[in-house]
């Protein structure tokens, strides 16, 4: 029911909440338009919202309530009546909203093409931008099925804005994508099997000052994140993405930040706790980690 849905990540009370103060925005983005397996993306942020609403606000590892700082959640973008490219504009336009407020932003999908717009405009405030993407699949196809807005597109465009790309957990990846990858030099990859047998040199040295973190949440193994359209074998674990994300916030200044991709599905709500975990872990290492 619709008084049921909860608007405010982790469901805080003022001055939390003050998009005045807020130092993260959190922009619920249900964006739906070229998924090619499983539906329901579109009902992935509210998800996240509504099992956010049951977490412990206070973090164990970083001895705080790190929404405490300030998080705002705009509200939840409307799409109704807009084509795929409209629908992007105004995500993008929703992220330079907040980052002329001075905050982080923060976009929950939806699905995976809307990272394209957002990467846009954090670019264009920081144009030293690095991103780094943690994924099950490398997005680098030129288009998919007949359009270049896919979401197996995404990272193709960030190469086309010229933005070098770091890739971390791949391990779906199509014969034009390889071929493509080893043309370009700013794009580098670590496979999930170099990271499961301990083989992997994740080159940090690539990061730039300021970083956009992309993360779909099939980088999970589908054992710990089912919840996802396009599962795959053999993925990341908890502490291994958290792992990720403190030492890219370590090594470089996070400018913005996605979690996409959560596909809702009955039976399954510790997949929708997971994601709003993950980012209340994501806000809490970007403001107060060491």
């Amino acid at each position: 029911m619709e008084e049921d849905l909860i608007s405010q990540f982790g469901a805080p009370d003022a001055p939390y909440c003050n998009p005045e103060t807020a130092k993260i925005a959190i922009i619920p983005a249900p964006l739906e338009y070229s998924v090619c397996y499983m539906e329901g993306t579109r009902m992935g942020p509210q998800a996240i919202l509504n099992a956010s609403s049951q977490m412990e606000l206070y973090d164990e590892e970083l001895d705080c309530c790190p929404i405490e700082a300030g998080v705002y959640t705009y509200p939840v973008l409307d799409y109704n009546g807009m084509d795929h490219a409209t629908a992007l504009k105004t995500t993008g336009d929703a992220v330079r909203h907040a980052l002329a407020q001075g905050q982080i932003p923060l976009t929950l999908g939806g699905e995976h093409s809307l990272s394209a717009p957002v990467i846009e405009a954090v670019h264009a405030q920081y144009p030293d931008l690095t991103v780094v993407h943690i994924d099950a699949h490398g997005d680098l196809r030129d288009e998919y099925e007949g359009t270049p807005l896919s979401h197996a597109s995404i990272e193709r465009r960030v190469v086309d804005m010229g933005i070098p790309l770091l890739e971390i957990g791949i391990r779906s990846f199509s014969p034009e994508e390889a071929a493509f990858m080893k043309t370009q030099p700013d794009v580098a990859i670590v496979w999930a099997y170099q990271l499961a047998k301990g083989l992997a040199h994740i080159p940090w040295e690539r990061l730039s000052k300021h970083t956009y973190v992309t993360i779909d949440l099939d980088a999970f193994d589908p054992g710990e994140m089912p919840a996802v359209g396009t599962p795959e074998p053999g993925g990341l674990s908890w502490y291994q993405v958290l792992d990720l994300f403190q030492e890219i916030n370590k090594r470089s200044c996070i400018v913005g930040m996605d979690v996409v991709e959560l596909c809702p599905m009955d039976g399954q709500t510790r997949a929708d706790f997971l994601a709003a975990k993950l980012v209340y872990k994501m806000i809490g290492y970007r403001l107060f980690s060491k």
